[in-house]
């Protein structure tokens, strides 16, 4: 049996709706669970090198103060030679399969990690993994290996955060791609899909007529070139705000019809969805208020923004307070967003012409 708290943790979990949520759970609630002295979550990328650590206990601190003596330490890790980080495998690794305690403890990257007091076993479990980074769970012991049930326990709670990270990249791209389409006037949007194989696949009425005007009449669907991929995937470095969440990038891409700006967002999957204006033009500022929002709901956030609260906006706009919530109802639908406090950013972003 995986016990009480194994079931309480979980339902935490299943309910967050962040990857940052996701990863607070995990680091303050899986110690005692895995009887292990310290649980960190890290980003990692090609080399290998640690990109980004996250938790709260004295190793996550050490990482983060001395990532970069440590990622000259990672590549002579014993474990990176028997391990790939980018894949560790479906189920969570221990170090003890793979490395004896005297080895493991005697390695330097361990020793700096673990502040000159190195642990004697540890279990890694991969998390998210895309063309961007891989994330891995990591639990840490100071004495003694970690027991079959243990890593059992391990393995049930990697699973279900991986499944919930899954699902909160997915709405995340939904969510992403609501607001951006909520933004463009109604304009023509041709929408396109780069697969991990490099073929571009029109995905919209407006693409399809693209593509038949731009490709021969028997090519179903484009290569893009090595040099454009490239390209694009250097800009989408910098569309990722956590590992499971990225926002559309600008690039200029040459899909057959000649250099053309486009809005490119990344898919956990690697897929990248190419979205192009038809007319070659998205609004931005009033003009893109006024295709997401009508007249009374910019006036109300108008004021929301200035920090009134709906009984103040009734009173100035001379409408009821219920009015108000109703209106403020409808934003937040629109906007994609969950509160007041999100509903402001989103508004004042669109206002300004950054929302992407």
């Amino acid at each position: 049996m995986l016990g009480q708290a194994y079931f309480e943790l979980s339902q935490k979990i299943e309910a967050a709706h962040s990857f940052a949520a996701v990863s607070s759970l995990l680091c303050d609630g899986m110690p005692h669970l895995v009887g292990a002295d310290s649980v960190l979550v890290l980003e990692t990328g090609e080399g290998p090198v640690i990109r980004g650590v996250h938790g709260k206990c004295k190793v996550a601190d050490t990482t983060r103060k001395r990532i970069d003596e440590l990622n000259g330490l990672l590549v002579d890790h014993p474990l990176i030679q028997r391990v790939d980080l980018n894949d560790p495998g479906a189920l969570g690794a221990a170090v003890s399969d793979f490395i004896s305690p005297e080895e493991y403890q005697a390695n330097e990257f361990n020793r700096v990690m673990h502040d000159g007091s190195p642990s004697t076993d540890g279990i890694l479990g991969k998390l998210v993994a895309s063309p961007h980074s891989t994330t891995i769970l990591v639990s840490c012991r100071d004495e003694g290996m970690f027991s079959l049930k243990q890593r059992e326990i391990f393995d049930a709670v990697l699973f279900t955060a991986r499944a919930v990270l899954g699902r909160i990249g997915s709405m995340g791209v939904e969510t992403t791609v609501r607001n951006f389409l909520m933004g463009t006037a109604g304009d023509p949007i041709a929408v396109f899909a780069v697969g991990t194989d490099l073929e571009v696949l029109p995905l919209s009425h407006e693409a399809v007529r693209l593509s038949e005007n731009w490709w021969s009449e028997d090519e179903a669907k484009r290569s893009l070139s090595p040099e454009s991929h490239e390209n694009l995937r250097e800009v989408l470095e910098n569309a990722w705000t956590d590992p499971v969440k990225a926002t559309f990038q600008e690039v200029e891409l040459d899909l057959g019809g000649g250099l053309r700006k486009c809005h490119a967002l990344p898919k956990a999957s690697g897929e990248i969805l190419i979205f192009m204006p038809v007319s070659g033009h998205l609004p931005s500022g009033d003009e893109a208020l006024k295709a997401v929002l009508t007249k009374r709901q910019r006036e109300i956030m108008e004021w929301i923004a200035e920090g009134k609260t709906s009984a103040e906006a009734a009173i100035i706009l001379d409408i009821s307070p219920r009015t108000v919530e109703k209106h403020l109802e409808a934003v937040f639908q629109r906007l994609g967003v969950e509160n007041r406090i999100s509903a402001v950013r989103r508004f004042l972003d669109l206002k300004s012409g950054q929302a992407t």
